[in-house]
């Protein structure tokens, strides 16, 4: 990552895990179709799959999420960040992941009470994922950035 800039991303809902699938699919989570379509189009749609890495640091009750990935073609490392709730579907997609996953994106559209989630065709393969703990983020400059941004410490984002 020597010669790219970095450009950080928390404009979506969550992590969403589908688990219907020979891999367990990992999911961003929009609130409107149109936030999908440039994510796609504009990011990571130029990311070489073997090369996106996703990052899960795991505190108490919580988890920080950061997929990042650096583009030759857009010569920029773009990174999506967001604090969560652990839950017992990020339980299971961690038991369920065995060196590979698939990924999306998603539109959440609420439903009364409910909500339904649409998911788009884009796809990616996954294979470098790891689970950490807070200790462990320090080793990842991206990680560790991410961290210090999401708990507000360092300033403003780039």
């Amino acid at each position: 990552m020597a010669d790219t800039k970095i450009n950080w991303f928390d404009d979506f809902l969550g992590v969403g895990y589908l688990f219907y699938d020979v891999r367990p699919k990992i999911l961003l989570i929009f609130d409107e179709r149109r936030k999908i379509a440039n994510v796609w189009n504009k990011i990571i749609k130029y990311w070489p799959d073997d090369e996106i890495k996703i990052r899960f640091v795991e505190t108490d009750d919580s988890f920080e999420f950061v997929l990042y990935c650096e583009s030759r073609i857009l010569l920029t490392t773009w990174v999506f960040l967001k604090s969560l709730k652990t839950s017992e579907n990020y339980q299971r997609f961690k038991e369920d992941y065995d060196g590979a996953a698939n990924f999306g994106l998603a539109l959440y559209k609420p439903k009364g009470d409910s909500y339904e989630l649409e998911i788009f065709k884009y796809k990616k393969r996954l294979t470098d994922i790891k689970f950490l703990k807070e200790s462990e983020s320090e080793q990842d400059f991206i990680v560790s950035r991410s961290r210090q941004i999401l708990h507000g410490t360092q300033g403003e984002q780039n």
